[in-house]
């Protein structure tokens, strides 16, 4: 018996057999909004404690984006070497280098770096985004990082110094959280046990990082930079900087350890971390350590806060950061393909991502928020607080040749092979050199 397939069967078949061919043929009715891939990009990374943290906010990058990235991991020692050469090869190996605050200044001054708008003139950087005193920017004009310079990078790890004490010993002796080298010297005191306990650590191994935190907050730096001119002055002499260094001094020697000339990052962490300093300036990334119990037999007796000052309310914390930067020689797409990037790492949530992963985020909003965790919000209220007192190193090409200088004589001060007035004169006289030698206009030394 013949079938009758009625009409409307019919009908709904023919609609299916043509919906399955346009699926098929791969019609798509509506336009797509889904964005290409972009081209893979490979970063060069330096070895750190805030690594693992930036490894985190790679892989949710490409999970959440599906764009490829690749992260060439370098010792810190290797870094400078290996960015000098990628920008000077035909083509980058590298899509995003990763500069340290001391020599960022070569790359952005001899235009081994794009700018950022030069790639997107449209871009403009997020308010809530932490400069560091200009880091992301350059002046070809004044040859040095200014407020109207233009940005060639943009920072990834927001490392600046915190003062650590602690809090408990205070309480239990009455004593007030510092605010002025003053209070400190006076905890120093309270607190030293000789050959057991020490009442404050200098940074010895270098020692320029914390020198210059002092430098800053009794007013003054190892140079000053007049914009307006364009003239330099060394100010490592000045009667301020003479202040600054008697402090540092007598806090080191007088209430340190027995071997207080010799004390880098790591011993110090450990210093406070075995309950044997009371107070220090460290970078803000060893925080964490202080209540890992692996590594600290303190846990929650720690207290930071911002970095004291001469007087109340001059405060005073260095930048010591990394910047992300695009190398010149890449082709345009490779180019936007790493700024996607960089746009992305900026934004609030993954920087609080960045932060969860225990790494330094760059946003003043993500500190703000952080400050209410329990469980980092004891320092991430320090970094919020300390934003406002953050002061650049010296960021010139020859900067290294300054630092260099500055070990060298603090060195010789603490260990008493020169007296504080020798030791800032000795130095103003070759920081002069170094600049005059280099093309700078500079005034006549300070007598």
């Amino acid at each position: 018996m013949k079938q009758t397939i009625k009409k409307p069967v019919l009908i709904w078949g023919i609609s299916l057999i043509l919906i399955l061919s346009f699926v098929l043929s791969g019609f798509n009715p509506a336009p797509s909004t889904a964005k290409a891939a972009l081209p893979p990009i490979t970063i060069q990374i330096n070895e750190s404690p805030w690594y693992p943290g930036f490894e985190a906010l790679v892989n949710k990058y490409i999970k959440d984006t599906g764009n490829q990235v690749t992260l060439n991991r370098i010792p810190f020692n290797g870094m400078l070497e290996k960015s000098r050469n990628a920008v000077q090869a035909s083509e980058s190996e590298f899509d995003i280098l990763t500069l340290n605050e001391q020599w960022y200044m070569q790359f952005y001054a001899d235009g081994l770096v794009t700018p950022i708008k030069e790639i997107d003139p449209n871009f403009e950087l997020d308010p809530q985004i932490i400069e560091y005193e200009w880091a992301t920017r350059w002046d070809n004009k004044l040859k040095y990082s200014t407020k109207d310079g233009e940005i060639y990078g943009l920072p990834i790890n927001g490392n600046i110094m915190l003062f650590f004490y602690r809090k408990d010993l205070f309480d239990a002796n009455g004593l007030a959280t510092p605010q002025t080298w003053d209070d400190v010297l006076a905890a120093a005191q309270k607190l030293n046990k000789p050959s057991k306990f020490a009442g404050y650590v200098v940074r010895a191994n270098p020692p320029n990082w914390e020198f210059q935190a002092f430098l800053a907050s009794y007013g003054t730096s190892i140079i000053k930079l007049d914009e307006q001119t364009g003239e330099w002055e060394v100010t490592i002499n000045s009667p301020q900087a003479l202040e600054a260094l008697k402090m540092w001094l007598k806090l080191g020697v007088e209430y340190g350890p027995a071997n207080y000339a010799d004390n880098g990052q790591a011993e110090m962490d450990a210093l406070m971390a075995s309950d044997k300093a009371a107070q220090m300036v460290l970078t803000c990334a060893v925080a964490t350590d202080f209540d890992n119990p692996e590594k600290s037999i303190v846990q929650g007796k720690v207290a930071a806060v911002p970095v004291p000052g001469a007087t109340a309310g001059s405060n005073a914390t260095m930048s010591g950061i990394w910047v992300m930067s695009i190398p010149h020689n890449l082709p345009k797409e490779r180019k936007e393909a790493a700024l996607a990037f960089l746009k992305w790492a900026m934004t609030k949530d993954a920087q609080l991502y960045y932060a969860q992963a225990g790494a330094i985020p760059v946003r003043q909003d993500v500190y703000e928020e952080m400050s209410q965790d329990p469980k980092v919000g004891w320092w991430m209220k320090a970094m919020a607080d300390s934003t406002p007192f953050i002061h650049a190193q010296p960021r010139l090409v020859e900067t290294p040749q300054i630092i260099e200088v500055i070990d060298r004589r603090l060195k010789q001060a603490l260990i008493s092979e020169t007296t504080p007035e020798e030791t800032l004169s000795e130095a103003a006289k070759e920081i002069f050199k170094i600049l005059k030698d280099a093309g700078y206009k500079v005034k006549p030394l300070a007598e």
